[in-house]
């Protein structure tokens, strides 16, 4: 999938010497899915169905989110700028996007009373990873930018006192 930049590029993650990628397993399937490397990600996945696998594995989901959204869109972005994106995410991922949810998960992440309340816990996984895959795409991330996002993801995870399953 393809994603227009748009008018803005906000600057990507400041990538570091070298770093080993995340270590839980729902941080390792998120990095298989946005450089579209599907056996790392079913790796990681048959593992998560192992006994204990999938513990806390949705906070890493939020986090990373979370992370991807801010380094994309600016606090106050105008919301034809979110929406053109989240049509342009449509495009490369099919009609299944939730354009309105979507851009109510984006306008929450970045500080934005939303109504999501009524979203089903598949839907907000699959528009929060598609989101996650497009801001990659959008901000054309190397291997070590998404491998920094995650590993912040997972320590903010861990700061919260949740202790996601590793691989």
């Amino acid at each position: 999938m393809a994603v227009k930049a748009g008018k803005k590029r906000r600057r990507a993650v400041a990538a570091r010497e070298s770093h080993p990628g995340p270590v839980t397993l729902m941080g390792q399937i998120l990095r298989g899915l946005a450089l579209r490397q599907p056996e790392e990600r079913e790796r990681a996945r048959r593992k998560m169905h192992e006994p204990g696998g999938s513990v806390d594995s949705m906070p890493v989901i939020d986090a990373a989110f979370e992370l991807a959204v801010r380094r994309r869109f600016a606090p106050g972005t105008d919301l034809r700028e979110i929406a053109s994106f989240v049509a342009d995410v449509r495009v490369g991922f099919g009609p299944t996007i939730d354009v309105l949810a979507m851009e109510a998960l984006i306008r929450q992440a970045l500080g934005e009373e939303t109504h999501i309340d009524d979203l089903g816990a598949k839907m907000v996984i699959e528009l929060k990873c598609a989101t996650l895959v497009a801001v990659h795409d959008v901000l054309s991330w190397s291997d070590a930018d998404i491998d920094q996002l995650l590993a912040e993801a997972e320590a903010l995870v861990r700061a919260k006192g949740f202790s996601p399953a590793v691989g």
